[in-house]
């Protein structure tokens, strides 16, 4: 009975540990480690890199700037990015007014922000002020990788008053 009692107590006792305090800032860090990262990858061209910072799921969607630019899937994705480099030289990427935010239980996270591109493409350069971009992140097997991206361009005051 003793045997049976030091048991239960134990068993309760394991049962009532408090779960490890999760380090939000190392996690909002991490994240941002990640985006920096991923802008890194896209403006040197490095698909290697980008392969490794973005889930490689098959359900996931993203969004470009164009409108026709509605990709499903990884393998959709990636041969998105190919034909981009194909056609860009020479990228640059300024981001600004980044806001990320973690869940309490630091497995999923999700960012916007505002991007100055820089682009020659066809002998021109286009430069695309005040893009936005928005996603989320999962963490998995401990590390944070992109499961979904929309970037955008606004409009010139309202499309619609209200």
């Amino acid at each position: 009975m003793y045997v049976l009692s030091a048991f239960v107590l134990l068993l309760l006792s394991a049962c009532a540990r408090k779960p490890e305090k999760i380090d939000m800032a190392a996690e909002k860090a991490a994240v941002k480690t990640t985006l920096d990262e991923l802008q890194q990858a896209m403006t040197s061209e490095n698909m290697d890199k980008f392969s490794t910072l973005i889930a490689h799921d098959s359900d996931m969607v993203n969004f470009g700037t164009d409108a026709s630019e509605r990709w499903f899937g990884w393998d959709a994705l990636k041969t998105a990015m190919e034909k981009q480099n194909e056609a860009f030289d020479n990228m640059k990427i300024a981001v600004r007014d980044q806001v990320i935010k973690v869940s309490p239980a630091a497995d999923a996270a999700w960012f916007s922000e505002v991007m100055d591109w820089s682009i020659e493409t066809g002998g021109q350069t286009v430069n695309l002020d005040g893009a936005r971009a928005t996603g989320v992140l999962e963490k998995r097997g401990g590390k944070w990788l992109v499961v979904q991206m929309h970037f955008s361009v606004g409009v010139a005051g309202q499309a619609a008053e209200y």
